[in-house]
């Protein structure tokens, strides 16, 4: 794998950069604290998710509205590859891309954090633990397998090499084994007395024996019973079958009755209604001359009212004529009047305008001078402010232990922000390095309390026994015996020693450590003042600017004051002429209004002509009306003719109502007939059912008299299932006792199934727990690890130069030389060559880690934590480093800016991280 291109777009401290990687060596330089190992966290976060910050939101650069991504481009055995990460505010989004030919585009090949991630550890042949613990060396790794003494080497290879799982697994079956040894105990407390269940089921087992012969006895006497009952019951069905046939006859003849008087009393009002239609049919012919004539005097009375509206409209029609003539002759008067004041209103209109916009304009400036006066008391009392907290805030970081040969540069708030940051990354620093420490002593308590467990077991057997070891059981005399007590107890108190120690070291450590957080505490409580001083500066400046603009401003306040003083005077003289034409302009007017009210004259003299037209029609047809009908005639008044009228609209609708009510006739004859068949049809059903009751064969007396034996055997029947049920019911509970007992015994049983599986667990999981031990696997793997990571060790070795001829490693690790002079340990060979056998190791176990295949490594500030001299030597093996076709190195040593081939610069302004190729 190596790395092309990473695209940073508001990660952590960086707004937007693009970095790109070649062969060779890759250097990333900056001060601490601009940004440098961002760029390897960011790779890490691309390809796994890895990160330092507690939640991805953690991740995107504070006052950022757009969203964070990370884009890694890569080449994995010739193909080319980019992995795309975005936060945005529905979650995660990962994409992994690929080009199909080298100078193609990249297209998308998945998506989705699980199949990402399935198909880059599919590619790489690597997942996140092997990626961190091999390709990515962080800080102060080298350092520590120079310095540190073998145990702790030891330790450090093994989380390289992945043991500190199996470590931590060790660690971890302890409780579970104790909580399976809970169980145990509870599940031997659990177990019953197996003989004294078993007896008390055969007694219960027995009463329900017993309890079931009574039962068949009153079963038996239940079935006889049953047998009689049923008997009767088959005599009472079909007694009772004859009752309801008798009492429906019965029913059905009186239901008849009540037909045939229903089926009469319809026949008569029927005969009725038809004895009604043939009056009305009489009545009808009288009234239809009437009818006839309704319409020629409905036409008639028409015409007449019409003539009369008509007149009328013709009245109004020409009075409109004569007013229109009169209006505009006096139009024509007043007109040159009219023009006048509507020229002077619209100056006066237009002057006022500007008068509107220049007061608009002196209010302005008015308020201009108010503002002035708060903005020059507001830059004063702010200015004190941001003065006093800049020397107070220095005196705070000088007090909180920060140097005064930094302080004494500071002299802005960017600056000051930025020593504040890196003091408070220090600080972070030492409490990080304190809660290591503590978690060490801490494990070494416990193991210390292990050792008093393990020598506490055989003192205590000790005191159980007369001549026997109780480890290894061989035989003991008295004096052997004491001289193991002695042994034992001296051990236990060693260790208590041992233990007691190591509490007040976590004390004074933990005193320590609450010390450092109080300070970064508050260290963190003024960056955010400082941020929010920051702001209140750049406000400031802002007011500044504003002041300035407000002098300019006013400037113009005497020139707008006497432009309107001048308008004023305008739009008086102009008012005085609009005065002169009012009485001119309200006559031209109301003129103007009543022609617009008026129709037109055209139109006028059109509707004339019609009024006319339409009078001579109406006079037509009142003629013809009274040729048709002698009573009527001209001089006729209106009263006698709305009589007349009256009179045959009532004849009209008497006459309607007849012509409805005699439409039924077909029907009620119809009706008729259908009653006279129905009431044939009911006299003969009534004396069908008279037929059918003197037939019955229904005895009231024999009927009763079943029913009473019926009854008696009911009872008996009852009473033998109550006894009945009363010994089911001691049976159930029986029943219910003989089945718990029996789940007693199976319970029981489970339990001592249990018991024996819990403690054939608790076996396996000690054989499991001593397997994962460092004598167990870990060993195990240490051993078959070491000839590779020996040989990858030596070949890098081989590469620095050195006159010897080889090198080895035994079990823990320890690097041994052969050179002229024999055999040489790392405590035994110059700083530079310790140096260079570090870094061959921390490489070999890498290459080992990567099964031989390695392109590329990250080193995250690789000479922290040496000394100048072995820091210089590391920096020179760096830079003759060739064997590896990509190394990318995050340091803040200038000396190895001239081993680069690429070099990438940080720096961080404003708090935002910059970078230049």
């Amino acid at each position: 794998m190596i790395f092309t291109k990473l695209t940073l777009n508001n990660f952590k401290s960086y707004g937007h950069e693009v970095i790109k990687f070649g062969d060779g060596i890759t250097v990333i330089v900056g001060e601490n604290g601009a940004g440098k190992s961002t760029i390897l966290e960011a790779i890490s976060f691309a390809l796994f998710k890895q990160h330092t910050a507690k939640k991805i939101d953690d991740l995107v650069r504070n006052g950022s509205d757009e969203n964070m991504y990370v884009d890694l481009e890569f080449v994995s055995n010739g193909k080319e590859y980019k992995i795309h990460r975005e936060k945005t505010k529905s979650g995660l989004k990962s994409t992994l891309l690929k080009k199909t030919t080298s100078k193609g585009q990249f297209i998308p090949s998945c998506a989705g954090d699980k199949e990402v991630a399935n198909e880059i550890q599919s590619i790489l042949d690597i997942d996140s633990d092997l990626f961190l613990n091999a390709i990515y060396i962080r800080q102060g790794e080298i350092a520590e397998l120079v310095d540190k003494t073998s145990s702790e080497k030891k330790q450090l290879i093994g989380k390289l090499l992945g043991l500190d799982s199996l470590e931590k697994a060790w660690k971890n079956l302890q409780p579970i084994i104790s909580n399976y040894e809970k169980t145990q105990s509870e599940l031997k407390g659990k177990l019953f007395s197996s003989e004294e269940l078993k007896e008390e089921y055969d007694h219960k087992k027995a009463l329900l024996g017993s309890l079931k012969e009574k039962g068949l006895d009153l079963e038996k006497q239940i079935e006889e019973v049953k047998e009689m009952k049923a008997e009767k019951q088959n005599e009472k069905t079909n007694m009772e079958r004859e009752k309801e046939i008798f009492d429906n006859f019965n029913n059905n003849l009186d239901a008849e009755k009540k037909r045939l008087e229903s089926l009469e009393n319809d026949k008569r009002t029927l005969q009725d209604n038809l004895d009604e239609i043939k009056k009305a049919e009489e009545q009808i012919a009288r009234l239809e001359k009437f009818v006839k004539k309704l319409p020629l005097y409905l036409d008639f009375e028409k015409s007449v009212t019409s003539i009369q509206q008509l007149e009328l409209d013709k009245q109004k029609i020409e009075k409109d004529l004569d007013s229109i003539a009169t209006q505009e002759e006096l139009l024509a008067t007043k007109k040159e009047g009219y023009n006048k004041f509507l020229a002077a209103d619209e100056q006066i209109e237009k002057l006022n305008n500007q008068k509107i916009n220049l007061e608009k304009e002196l209010a302005t400036l008015t308020q201009l001078e108010k503002d002035k006066k708060q903005l020059l008391k507001s830059i004063e009392g702010n200015r004190n402010e941001i003065e006093r907290f800049f020397s107070v805030t220095k005196d705070n970081l000088y007090d909180n232990g920060l140097s005064q040969d930094i302080l004494t540069d500071v002299d802005n708030f960017t600056q000051l922000e930025e020593v504040t940051d890196n003091f408070s990354e220090e600080v972070s620093n030492k409490v990080k390095d304190l809660s290591l420490e503590i978690i060490s002593k801490n494990e070494e308590i416990v193991k210390f309390k292990q050792a008093i467990e393990t020598a506490q077991k055989p003192l205590d057997e000790l005191g159980d026994v007369e001549n026997k070891c109780p480890v290894c059981q061989s035989d003991i005399n008295p004096q052997k015996k004491n001289e193991l007590i002695d042994s034992y107890n001296n051990e236990i108190k060693i260790n208590e020693k041992s233990i007691e120690e190591n509490k007040e070291n976590i004390r004074l450590l933990n005193k320590n450590k609450d010390s450092f957080e109080e300070k970064y505490n508050r260290l963190q409580e003024l960056s955010k003042d400082i941020i929010g001083y920051k702001n209140k500066f750049d406000n400031l400046e802002k007011d500044l600017v504003r002041l300035n603009e407000i002098d300019d401003g006013l400037e113009s306040k005497e020139y707008t004051n006497t432009k309107l003083g001048e308008l004023i005077l305008d739009i008086s003289k102009e008012k005085v002429g609009r005065e002169e034409n009012k009485e001119d302009y309200d006559a031209y007017i109301k003129s103007k209004g009543a022609l617009d009210v008026l129709s037109s004259k055209t139109e006028l003299q059109y509707k004339l002509n019609q009024v006319n037209n339409e009078v001579d029609v109406h006079v037509k047809n009142i003629k013809l009306a009274i040729d048709q009908d002698p009573h009527l005639s001209g001089d006729m008044s209106t009263a006698d003719l709305q009589a007349r009228i009256t009179d045959l609209k009532n004849k009209e609708e008497e006459f309607n109502q007849l012509k409805g009510f005699v439409q039924n006739k077909k029907a009620l004859e119809s009706q008729l007939i259908s009653k006279k068949d129905d009431i044939g049809v009911s006299l003969n059903q009534i004396e069908i059912l008279k037929n059918k009751i003197e037939a019955s064969v229904y005895d009231k007396e024999k009927y009763e008299k079943v029913i009473y034996f019926y009854e008696v055997y009911e009872r008996r029947y009852d009473e033998f299932a109550g006894e009945l049920s009363e010994i089911k019911g001691q049976a159930k509970e029986l029943i219910a006792n003989v089945n718990v007992l029996a789940e007693k015994i199976l319970t029981n049983y489970k339990f001592q199934q249990e018991y024996k599986n819990t403690t054939d667990y608790i076996d396996l999981l000690n054989h499991i727990r001593t397997l994962y031990s460092k004598n167990g696997i870990q060993k195990e793997l240490r051993n078959r690890s070491r000839p590779v990571i020996q040989k990858y060790t030596k070949d890098f070795f081989d590469e620095f130069n050195f006159n010897y001829s080889d090198l080895t490693l035994d079990e823990d690790y320890e690097v041994t030389v052969f050179g002229p002079e024999g055999e040489a340990s790392m405590s035994m060979v110059s700083g530079g060559e310790k140096i260079a056998i570090a870094l061959a190791l921390r490489l070999g176990i890498t290459k080992a880690k990567a099964k031989g295949d390695l392109e590329t490594i990250l080193l995250d500030e690789p000479t922290i934590h040496l000394d100048s001299f072995r820091r210089h030597e590391l920096i020179n093996l760096l830079k003759d480093m060739t064997v590896l076709p990509q190394m990318i190195i995050v340091t803040h040593e200038s000396q190895l800016e001239n081993a680069a081939d690429n070099l990438v610069k940080v720096e961080k302004n404003n708090g935002i991280s910059k970078v230049s190729n």
